[in-house]
């Protein structure tokens, strides 16, 4: 009895044995394919970055353009107040002159 035991231990040793190291083959395959996949996704991510960091600059460099802008906007607010401005006095002109011309011709 114990000789078989001894005998079917042995089979199912060997057997866990190749099997353990097919497992660990397998396993070793997957992890490669899992690095390779990684690497290429990693490689993906360096393009973002790369085109993130350029976008960057882009609005960067458009930001120092609407910097140099922002005094061609203040003077050309400044400017329509003005004529805006005298367009009202004028208008109120007008109106006075309107007002007294008919006061005096009644």
């Amino acid at each position: 009895m114990e000789t078989a035991v001894a005998d079917r231990e042995a089979e199912l040793t060997e057997w866990n044995d190749g099997r353990l190291d097919e497992l660990s083959n397998r396993m070793d395959h997957g992890f490669n394919d899992v690095n390779k996949r990684i690497d290429r996704v990693d490689k993906r991510i360096d393009r973002v970055d790369e085109n993130l960091r350029y976008l960057g600059e882009r609005f960067d460099a458009l930001g120092e353009r609407f910097d140099a802008l922002g005094g061609r906007f203040d003077a050309m607010q400044r400017t329509l107040m003005q004529v805006g401005g005298g367009i009202l006095v004028a208008l109120i002109g007008l109106v006075a002159t309107l007002i007294g011309l008919f006061a005096t011709q009644v």
